[in-house]
C-alpha cells in the first residue's frame, strides 16, 4: 500500500510539469464609437448611431496548445462574436461559436485543422488588405459588407466578397510556415446524401513576406448543395519601406446558375499605410466592386482614409472618412448613388 505522503510527493513532481506542457488562453476584444452616415433611405436622410465593432470585430474565444511530445502538439480555437451596444450574439442564427470552432493537430511540417474555419481565399484578402481587416463592416473585401448584390445572385450562391465567402463549415485545412513562405489547402464535405460532390468545397493557396516584398494568391472552387459550380480567384502583391507599406490586389468570383446564366463579381483595391510614430498610423485605400450577369451590371467604389492612435499595447482610439459611390445594379436598398460617412471610437484587446 502506497502510503499517503508518498503518493503527494510524487503527484506534486508529475503535476507541474504536466501544467508546463499546456497552455489555455481566454481572449477577446471589444469596439464601440459613433458612426454617421448620409442618404440612409431613399428619402436622403441621414443618420447618427451607436457602433459595434465598427474598427476590430468584437470577439470572445478560447485557444488552447498542447504539446504531445515528439514534435507533435494539439491546438483548439473556439471564437464568438458579439454586439457590443446590445450584448447580443451577432449572428441572426445565435450561433455561439459563429467565427471559429476547430481543433487541429501540427509540427514543423505544418497544421491540419477540423471545424469551422475561415477560408483560404479569405486569409489571402486579409494579407493584402491595405487596412488588416479593420472596419469589416465597410471594406467588401471580408464579407462584402456594404455591397448589395441583386437576389437572383445571393440566391444562386454568389458572395458579395468575391472570394467565395468568409468561413467554411467541415473544413478540413492545411497550412504550413517555411520561412517568409505559407502554403494553405483546404477541403469541406458538403455532407449532401446520394452525392459527394455537392455543396463541397476546394481551395489552395499562399502568402509570402521576405524583405520588403509582400505578395499572396488563392484558387476556390466549391458547388453548391444544387450542384452549380462556384469558381473565385485571388492575387496581389505589395512592399513595406520602412514605415510605409503599401498592398493592391484583384478579387474575382464566377457562380453558374441556371439556365446558363453566370454571375460574376470583382474587387480591384489598393492603398497606403503610414507609420507616422510608434503610436499614430494613417492608412488610405480604395476598393472598387464590379458586377455582372448577362447585360446587368453595376459598380460600388469606396474610398476611406482611416487613423488609428495606440494609447497602450491594448487600447486605441480610431476615426475614419469614408465615401461610397454606387452604379446600376449595385445600388444600395436606399437607391442612393452616393453616401458619406464618418466614424469614431474607442477598442480595446484583452
Amino acid at each position: 500500500m502506497i502510503k499517503p505522503t508518498l503518493l503527494a510527493l510524487a503527484l506534486a513532481a508529475v503535476l507541474p510539469h504536466a501544467a508546463a506542457r499546456s497552455s489555455v488562453q481566454f481572449y477577446g476584444a471589444i469596439d464601440a464609437g459613433l458612426r454617421y452616415q448620409t442618404n440612409v433611405d431613399e428619402a436622403g436622410n441621414s443618420l447618427l448611431s451607436m457602433g459595434s465593432g465598427n474598427y476590430y470585430s468584437n470577439r470572445l474565444g478560447f485557444r488552447a496548445l498542447e504539446d504531445l511530445g515528439g514534435g507533435l502538439s494539439a491546438r483548439v480555437l473556439l471564437e464568438s462574436g458579439f454586439v457590443s451596444k446590445t450584448g447580443a450574439l451577432d449572428n441572426t442564427k445565435n450561433v455561439l461559436f459563429n467565427r471559429t470552432a476547430a481543433v487541429g493537430l501540427g509540427g514543423k511540417w505544418g497544421y491540419v485543422d477540423l471545424g469551422r474555419q475561415y477560408t483560404i481565399g479569405f486569409r489571402t484578402e486579409l494579407f493584402l488588405d491595405p487596412f488588416n481587416h479593420h472596419y469589416t463592416g465597410l471594406v467588401p473585401l471580408s464579407s462584402g459588407a456594404g455591397t448589395t448584390l441583386p437576389a437572383a445572385a445571393v440566391a444562386a450562391g454568389l458572395s458579395a466578397s468575391s472570394s467565395s465567402g468568409t468561413r467554411f463549415n467541415n473544413d478540413i485545412q492545411y497550412s504550413g510556415t517555411f520561412g517568409g513562405l505559407t502554403v494553405r489547402a483546404e477541403y469541406a464535405p458538403g455532407e449532401v446524401e446520394g452525392d459527394a460532390r455537392k455543396g463541397t468545397a476546394r481551395a489552395a493557396g499562399f502568402s509570402y513576406t521576405g524583405g520588403t516584398l509582400l505578395a499572396a494568391g488563392a484558387y476556390t472552387r466549391k458547388q453548391t448543395p444544387a450542384g452549380f459550380e462556384n469558381e473565385a480567384h485571388i492575387v496581389g502583391g505589395g512592399a513595406k519601406l520602412q514605415n510605409v507599406t503599401v498592398k493592391a490586389g484583384l478579387s474575382r468570383e464566377r457562380q453558374d446558375g441556371a439556365a446558363g446564366v453566370a454571375y460574376r463579381n470583382m474587387t480591384a483595391f489598393g492603398g497606403v499605410s503610414y507609420l507616422i510614430n510608434p503610436f499614430v498610423e494613417i492608412t488610405g485605400a480604395l476598393y472598387r466592386s464590379r458586377y455582372a450577369a448577362g447585360n446587368n451590371s453595376g459598380t460600388r467604389t469606396l474610398s476611406l482614409l482611416g487613423a488609428s492612435y495606440t494609447l497602450s499595447t491594448r487600447t486605441n482610439l480610431y476615426a475614419e472618412i469614408d465615401v461610397n459611390s454606387y452604379r446600376g445594379a449595385l445600388l444600395p436598398a436606399s437607391k442612393q448613388t452616393r453616401q458619406h460617412g464618418v466614424s469614431a471610437g474607442v477598442m480595446h484587446r484583452f
